[in-house]
C-alpha cells in the first residue's frame, strides 16, 4: 500500500542501529483509502507516456535543517523511566523510519533511560491490533495509525488518552481525541507542472477543462475527492460538511472523461512531472522528493489537511510509559526535530517557529499554507463512508 510515508526506499547500506534489531523497519501507514476498501491494490502500470518536450533542470534538495538539542520541559531526568521499555509499532521504511528514531525514539531513551523497542506493521494493522485486545495479549504499547481509524477503534480497542499527562495547550484541537493524539500532519493539494505560465487558483480551475491542458488525476477515493468537487462548483469551505454528495458527483461527471483516476499515491505527481496529465490532486509530502521538486510545484489553495494519530492499545503492558512517550513526541523541540527531517507538519503549533523558515514553508501547517485549507472531517467520513453511493461513472 503506498503512503505519504512510502517516500524513500531503505538505504542499501544502512548503519546496523539497536533499532534495527530490535524491531526492523517501519513507518505511519496513512489510510485515505480507495472507495471503501482501506488496501490500496497494485494496479498494473500504464505504459509511459511522452514527457514535455522542453523538461526543466532538476535542482539539488533543499539542505536538511541541523539537529534543533533545546531540551524539553518535563524530560530532564535521564533517569525517569529507567528499567522500562516501551514497544512502538508503525508500518514504513527507509528514510522516514530513521526520522521517527532519531526525533522520537532515541530521543525519548535519553531524555528518560526507557528502552524503545519497534515492532512493523503491514496492511493487518488493525486486524492485528484488535486482535491483541480481543485475546488480552497486547505486545504493543504505541501505535501510529491514520487518524481516520482512530474514531472507529475507540468503542473497545484504545486506551482513553490522559490529557494530565499529554499536554494539549499548544496542539491543534481538531488532532485531540479522546483515544488518539495527532502525530504529522499532510495535505492533500493540486500538483501542477512548474514549466506552466500561472498557477491554478483553486478547485475550480481544476474543473476548467479549458486550462492546464485539460487533462486531470484525482485519486479513487471519496474522501477529499467529494469535496474537492463541492468546492468547484462554489461551495465554501465553511459550509463543506455535511458534504451534498449528489451535488458532488454530478461536478465530477463534468470531468470524468478528462481525468485519470489513481490508486497508487506515487502517480499523481509523476502524471504531472511528465506532462501525462496537467493537474493533478496529491499528497503534500511527495512534492518535496528529490526527484521531483523543482519539476511539480503545490498549490495549497483549499487542500485538506489529514494526518496520523498517536494510540495506545486497550490493556498495553506499559501504558504509563506509552502516555509519557506521546506526550514527549508531541512536544515542540522532537516534533520540530521529526519535520526537519520529513516533510510532515508539527502538531505542536510552538514547533514551527524552531523550524528554518525555508524548511517551514513546505509543510502544510505553516502559517501561510494552514490558513488557505481545511481539516478533514475525520467524524463525518466514519459515519458516512459506508452510506457513499460508489459510482462507476465517475471510478470513486
Amino acid at each position: 500500500m503506498s503512503t505519504p510515508h512510502d517516500l524513500h526506499p531503505p538505504k542499501s547500506r544502512r548503519r546496523a542501529t539497536r533499532r534495527a534489531l530490535l524491531g526492523g523497519a517501519a513507518a505511519a501507514t496513512l489510510g485515505l483509502s480507495a472507495c471503501g476498501n482501506d488496501e490500496e491494490p497494485n494496479p498494473t502500470p500504464e505504459a509511459p507516456q511522452p514527457g514535455p518536450t522542453e523538461e526543466p533542470t532538476q535542482a539539488p534538495p533543499t539542505p536538511t535543517q541541523p539537529p534543533i538539542a533545546s531540551p524539553v520541559a518535563g524530560y530532564l531526568d535521564p533517569q525517569r523511566w529507567s528499567g522500562r521499555s516501551v514497544t512502538v509499532a508503525s508500518a514504513g521504511v527507509g528514510d522516514y523510519l530513521d526520522a521517527l528514531t532519531t526525533a522520537f525514539f532515541d530521543a525519548f531513551e535519553a531524555a528518560t533511560g526507557a528502552t524503545v523497542r519497534h515492532e512493523q506493521f503491514g496492511r493487518d494493522s488493525i486486524s492485528s491490533l484488535t486482535s491483541q485486545v480481543e485475546s488480552s495479549e497486547i505486545v504493543w504499547d504505541v501505535m501510529l495509525i491514520p487518524t481516520a481509524d482512530v474514531l472507529g477503534l475507540s468503542q473497545g480497542y484504545l486506551t482513553a488518552i490522559d490529557y494530565n499527562v499529554v499536554d494539549p495547550g499548544a496542539l491543534y484541537s481538531e488532532l485531540t481525541m479522546q483515544h488518539g493524539v495527532g502525530a504529522a500532519l499532510y495535505s492533500t493539494i493540486i500538483v501542477y507542472a512548474s514549466t506552466a505560465a500561472s498557477a491554478p487558483r483553486g478547485w475550480a480551475d481544476f474543473w476548467d477543462l479549458s486550462l492546464f491542458d485539460g487533462t486531470r488525476a484525482l485519486r479513487r477515493s471519496p474522501v477529499g475527492t467529494l469535496e474537492f468537487a463541492l468546492l468547484a462548483d462554489g461551495v465554501t469551505i465553511d459550509d463543506l460538511y455535511p458534504l451534498d454528495v449528489e451535488r458532488a458527483f454530478i461536478t465530477l461527471e463534468r470531468i470524468r472523461a478528462a481525468t485519470r483516476f489513481y490508486e497508487d499515491s506515487k502517480q499523481p505527481v509523476e502524471l504531472v512531472r511528465t506532462g501525462q496529465v496537467g493537474l493533478a490532486s496529491a499528497w503534500s509530502a511527495r512534492v518535496t522528493l528529490a526527484d521531483v521538486a523543482s519539476l511539480v510545484r503545490p498549490h495549497w489553495n483549499e487542500g485538506m489537511i489529514s494526518a496520523d494519530s498517536w494510540v495506545i492499545p486497550r490493556g498495553a503492558p506499559n501504558t504509563d510509559v506509552a502516555m509519557s512517550f506521546i506526550n514527549f513526541a508531541t512536544r515542540a523541540v522532537p516534533a520540530a526535530n521529526f519535520s526537519r527531517l520529513q516533510p510532515f507538519g508539527p502538531v505542536n503549533k510552538d514547533a514551527l517557529p524552531l523550524l528554518r523558515p525555508d524548511v517551514a514553508a513546505t509543510l502544510p501547517n505553516s502559517p501561510g499554507n494552514l490558513s488557505l485549507q481545511f481539516f478533514e472531517n475525520w467524524s463525518y467520513w466514519r459515519d458516512q463512508r459506508e452510506r457513499v453511493p460508489r459510482s462507476s461513472r465517475t471510478g470513486c
